[in-house]
């Protein structure tokens, strides 16, 4: 534990540096400005969600020690530090996920109702100021509620997940997937629900269940505070990232872009996904 510990906060330490050098030296696809090209393109967010969860329980059981550390607020300035650089590129998609990470931890660590209600307000805030002055977000949200039109990205992803019925098409039968943007990674679950039909798709959130079930089960017999929220942390950034993406295919949220946890082709996202996963067994 003590070395998944130290590895978590190594990785969260070099992606948020990553993430300092990305507006100036940052490679720019689709009008956001994410990715590091070093021979190979990296994406720091992804890094950081193996080690972010780690530094929060980090952070957070500090309290165990003396109860009298400030450490709701160094969670909170940390939350805050990677939020901006996060906006900065912009990725609003990974800042929602990252923020509910962070309020998830802090409600296990224990925190009043007052409490509570603040950061409540200060979300709602957030979001409504997101919402004025951020276009990306307000045309996705926008485009939710009025419920878009047959060209939107969430619409032809529906469409896609329903061509198949429950059996799906064939393997590599389907073809509204070729319509469908990003069809290989933010879309991957319609595309599996054409050619492999419901049942599959269904299949695929029984074993996400299953995974997230299992760790909290696990979690129960802990009594180590940094072991418990650590194990929170990490299974609530693998599940949130799968249900979004899973929600977002069946029209249920807006469109994040985001990759489902190991079936999405991805680069940084896979070699993301495995730490978080490797660092949770560990712990």
């Amino acid at each position: 534990r003590s070395t998944a510990r130290r590895a978590g906060i190594l990785i969260a330490a070099v992606a948020i540096v990553m993430l300092l050098l990305v507006p100036i030296v940052g490679a720019e696809v689709n009008g956001a400005r994410r990715w590091i090209r070093i021979g190979v393109s990296i994406q720091p967010a992804e890094l950081l969600k193996a080690g972010y969860p780690i530094v929060l329980a980090w952070i957070l059981s500090w309290r165990a020690r003396d109860p009298e550390l400030p450490v709701i607020e160094l969670s909170g300035i940390l939350m805050g530090l990677v939020g901006m650089l996060l906006m900065l590129q912009p990725d609003f998609g990974s800042t929602i996920l990252f923020g509910g990470t962070w309020f998830v931890l802090i409600l296990l660590s224990g925190i009043s109702f007052r409490r509570i209600a603040i950061i409540g307000g200060l979300g709602t805030f957030a979001l409504a100021a997101t919402y004025m002055l951020y276009d990306n977000a307000r045309h996705r949200i926008d485009a939710f509620v009025g419920g878009g039109t047959a060209f939107d990205q969430v619409d032809l992803a529906q469409r896609t997940l329903l061509n198949g019925g429950l059996t799906g098409t064939g393997f590599w039968l389907g073809e509204r997937k070729f319509s469908l943007p990003e069809a290989h990674t933010d879309y991957i679950f319609s595309v599996i629900g054409e050619e492999f039909g419901l049942m599959a798709c269904a299949a695929i959130i029984v074993i996400f269940f299953a995974i997230l079930l299992r760790g909290l089960i696990r979690l129960l017999d802990e009594e180590d505070l940094f072991t418990v929220l650590a194990g929170a942390g990490l299974l609530c950034q693998l599940g949130g990232q799968a249900f979004i993406n899973i929600l977002v295919n069946l029209q249920l949220f807006p469109s994040k872009g985001m990759t489902l946890p190991f079936v999405s082709y991805g680069g940084s996202s896979t070699i993301a996904q495995c730490l978080c996963l490797g660092l949770l067994l560990a712990i």
